[in-house]
């Protein structure tokens, strides 16, 4: 958790500086997501969360992006997955779609409260795992200040599980798709 407020954090204070810049530099969003459930060790396939990202605009197409997302399945055990990825984004402007692709680079870590349902059993050898993957999509806009996006991705995670004579990789392969609101400013 104190690495997750220190992401906030930082994200924040970055994003503070960039509202000083000229107008259209820094844009936020949030909105609902869901992903396939491959590295939650949940019996659903999807599972529903939220999405946020700032993009720090460097220019009229290239920005660089610090992108936050989190899950909660409650049916295993109080579940948590967060990822915390950043890296370049680029983006055309055609009258009132943009769309956009990025690359990104992080970490996701999962945390859950399994002893309670299989004590002496231990799913992952790490809670961290590097995480990387890419995707795109479109936004439209509304006002200057104001638009929704679409939003697909591939994520790729390295986790392992681990029992105590056993130890396998889960599927590495994550399809994450959100929706929701871009501000500019």
């Amino acid at each position: 958790m104190p690495r997750f407020l220190f992401c906030v954090f930082a994200v924040l204070l970055c994003g503070s500086f960039a509202l000083g810049q000229s107008p259209d530099r820094f844009e936020l969003f949030a909105g609902y997501s869901l992903v396939n459930a491959d590295f939650t060790l949940t019996s659903r396939t999807v599972l529903n969360g939220w999405n946020a990202s700032m993009n720090f605009k460097s220019g009229s197409w290239f920005g660089l992006v610090a992108d936050l997302s989190g899950y909660y399945p409650s049916d295993f055990g109080h579940a948590k997955a967060h990822t915390f990825l950043f890296g370049p984004q680029v983006s055309v402007s055609l009258d009132k779609i943009t769309p956009f692709a990025h690359f990104l680079i992080g970490d996701t870590n999962v945390s859950y409260t399994a002893e309670s349902i299989f004590p002496r059993f231990s799913f992952l050898s790490a809670n961290n795992s590097f995480t990387y993957g890419g995707g795109g999509g479109l936004d439209y806009r509304f006002t200057r200040h104001l638009a929704v996006r679409g939003q697909a991705d591939w994520l790729h995670n390295g986790f392992n599980t681990q029992d105590n004579q056993l130890s396998y990789r889960l599927k590495h392969n994550v399809a994450r798709i959100s929706t929701g609101i871009v501000f500019r400013f």
